[in-house]
């Protein structure tokens, strides 16, 4: 071939392959789909966690414990509502299982479909966790106080309680007032001249008195 010609040749073959790297008005290709994420099956997962069971008997923390433990599964494996609601079945057994199978006909079919985890856990609440148990649970916590407990047991009945009141303590200095209010009076004493106190430093201080 003459040169000029192959020169031509090869500039028209170069073009071609630009145009086709961009596609159509000079934007580049869309990128490949991503491949197809495998189905994920949420019932085996969550059954890998050896979630506990829960039978409707015992006293109203029983139920509690068994909620705390359900949703810290639920949370680490990142569930949707519903993906909550199949797999909270399984765990059901003797009376809470057929408390909630009648429950569940005493329902619409709306009702069911537009169900939430949250629906699900004021039903269970109001069943097996009664309002006036959480009523006197509140006041309990209110009325805490160290008495002749350790600094240390008085901080974990405080943490521990403090579900049942979260609005009296949903800020650092709220649950350092409440700590300190309730502390025996020399030790809020050593507390006070000490200035305001995040509640780790009011525990810390604490101990040390």
């Amino acid at each position: 071939m003459h040169p000029r010609r192959a020169a031509v040749h090869h500039e028209n073959e170069a073009s071609n392959e630009t145009q086709s790297s961009v596609g159509p008005e000079g934007q580049p290709p869309p990128p490949p789909p991503p491949p197809p994420q495998p189905e994920r099956n949420i019932e085996k997962e969550f059954r890998k966690e050896r979630p506990p069971v829960f039978d409707g008997m015992g006293d109203p923390a029983k139920a509690e414990t068994w909620i705390l433990a359900i949703e810290r599964i639920f949370k680490f494996l990142r569930c949707t509502d519903q993906e909550r609601l199949s797999c909270v079945t399984y765990q059901l057994t003797g009376s809470a299982e057929f408390w909630w199978e009648t429950k569940q006909r005493m329902m619409s079919q709306e009702q069911l479909d537009a169900l939430t985890w949250e629906d699900f856990k004021e039903e269970l609440y109001d069943k097996y966790i009664p309002r006036s148990y959480r009523k006197a649970k509140e006041a309990e916590f209110y009325n805490l106080k160290l008495g002749r407990m350790t600094v240390t047991e008085y901080d974990r009945a405080l943490c521990d309680m403090s579900r049942y009141a979260p609005e009296q303590v949903n800020t650092d200095e709220k649950m350092s007032e409440k700590f300190c209010a309730g502390l025996r009076h020399e030790i809020r004493m050593a507390l006070a001249c000490r200035g305001r106190l995040s509640y780790a430093e009011s525990l810390s201080r604490a101990l040390d008195v």
